[in-house]
């Protein structure tokens, strides 16, 4: 009887792991923000989207500097 209860608790462990594995991705998407100064002396904010599972650029953006807080209230 002791062996049927540790093999049902075994059992029923391994099932429950593998549900966790299945769950959706979390963190696929990396922000990038940083600022650069041009020639001519102005100050921008380049906010950069990846998708860390693919490698790729999704989306880039260019603020000027004292747009970029407008931009995100």
């Amino acid at each position: 009887m002791k062996k049927l209860l540790i093999g049902l608790l075994l059992i029923s462990f391994m099932v429950s792991a593998k549900t966790i594995v299945e769950k959706e991705e979390i963190g696929r998407y990396k922000i990038e923000v940083t600022t650069y100064v041009s020639k001519k002396g102005s100050v921008f904010v380049l906010e950069t989207v990846f998708d860390t599972k693919l490698g790729k650029v999704v989306e880039r953006k260019r603020f000027y500097h004292t747009d970029y807080e407008k931009k995100k209230k």
